[in-house]
């Protein structure tokens, strides 16, 4: 037998002898690892916990401020939007809706109730969508007012609406109430026509625009010959140059001393003039979690291994090369670690399936760095209490145990 074959032979002997040990280690208890993994999985667990409450908390904040309408902004510009060109803005990034509005003197009276008539604005097909996404948070594909579900596409170019309203009319909640009316509902009016309802819509009284909360919306083409009063942009995230979009609707400049001029606000500035929330998650007290994981995973791994000191001092004497011993900890670490991450699935499952899989994979790759972060942690502490023990150190270790 050649050198190399007897040192290939010993190295794997020693190999062998370090994972049997190592095995002996976990199933008899001498490694603690059924007590390091639930301690682990438990301050992953807070760690984790603190920060979903967090951005939670922000992703909260947010969607009360959107569906408010803290994100909706309107021009007004009296006979003087061209509507197609406000539906057309909804086709640019960040824009969920836009389209046009403008006031009647007709109203629409139910049969039902023939001494009260509802008013009557004229809507593009991309309002349609505005007033649909009227108290929805940030979630747009939830299109749901009042319990009824109205369906309709972002592509105002693609709809089309007729003046003889076959596409029926939106109803604002408080005008639907009377007639327990739903998307689908078909109501006669005193003159003996009929209308169909196309979709109900919320205005709660928290500060919007009013104006809305009793009202009937008719859609009309965006290519009217005649020119809508408002154009309304619902947009998240903001996008910067709103405003200069929304001048660009108007026909003429406005810039006459005898001519109104454009007036341009948000439909609710009841929950602040602006909201920056990826300015808030970037900010957040536990953005840090990960740091805080790896600096208490590490002193974990660390004490957790520099309790067996007179174990592994007692190795070393016996002629275990120190890297085996490495090897061998950091095996046994690298286990119950592992568990402890284990432990810790059923909130990553949780967390996947309360969300959306573009928001479920942006919460996973923040709150995943905590876990790797105790992983490294302890693999790192438990590799430096082994590098600091000392075979010489074994009587003193033996009088300290």
């Amino acid at each position: 037998m050649t050198q190399l074959q007897r040192e290939a032979k010993i190295a794997r002997m020693r190999l062998v002898g370090m994972l049997g040990e190592a095995w002996r280690d976990l199933i008899s208890g001498t490694s603690h690892a059924c007590a390091l993994a639930v301690g682990l999985a438990c301050l992953i667990l807070l760690l984790v916990g603190a920060d979903w409450l967090t951005i939670a908390s922000i992703q909260r904040q947010t969607d009360e401020y959107v569906a408010a309408g803290g994100s909706t902004w309107v021009m007004e510009y009296n006979n003087h939007i061209d509507g197609a060109a406000c539906d057309r803005l909804a086709s640019l990034d960040g824009v969920e809706a836009a389209g046009a509005v403008r006031q009647t003197d007709q109203k629409l009276v139910f049969a039902a109730l023939p001494s009260t008539g509802v008013p009557l604005m004229e809507i593009t097909p991309g309002a349609r969508r505005v007033f649909a996404l009227s108290t929805t948070g940030t979630s747009a594909d939830d299109l749901s007012g009042g319990g009824e579900q109205v369906s309709v596409s972002k592509d105002a170019d693609t709809e089309t609406a007729s003046e003889d309203g076959e596409e029926g009319v939106m109803l604002s909640a408080e005008a639907a109430k009377p007639f327990a009316a739903a998307a689908g509902s078909v109501l006669a009016l005193r003159d003996g026509r009929n209308v169909q309802v196309s979709g109900v819509f919320e205005w709660p009284d928290d500060g919007r625009k009013s104006g809305f909360s009793y009202v009937a919306l008719a859609p009309v083409p965006a290519n009217s010959s005649e020119s809508f009063s408002q154009c309304w942009v619902r947009t998240w995230p903001e996008t910067k140059d709103i405003e200069s979009l929304l001048r660009m609707t108007g026909i003429g400049s406005g810039m006459d001393a005898t001519q109104e001029r454009p007036q341009i606000a948000k439909l609710n500035m009841s929950k602040g003039s602006a909201l920056d929330s990826a300015s808030l998650f970037r900010v957040r007290l536990t953005a840090y979690t990960p740091w805080i994981a790896l600096v208490a995973a590490m002193a974990l791994g660390f004490i957790a291994t520099w309790t067996r000191r007179l174990e592994m001092a007692s190795a070393l004497h016996c002629g275990v090369p120190k890297t085996a011993l490495l090897m061998q900890i950091v095996l046994e670490t690298i286990v119950w670690a592992t568990a402890a991450v284990l432990l810790t699935s059923p909130l990553w499952a949780w967390v996947w399936l309360q969300n959306g899989d573009a928001e479920a994979a942006a919460l996973a790759d923040t709150m995943l760095r905590v876990p790797v972060a105790a992983v490294v942690g302890v693999l790192s502490g438990a590799g430096v209490a082994v590098m600091l023990t000392r075979e010489s150190h074994l009587l003193r270790y033996f009088k300290n145990r």
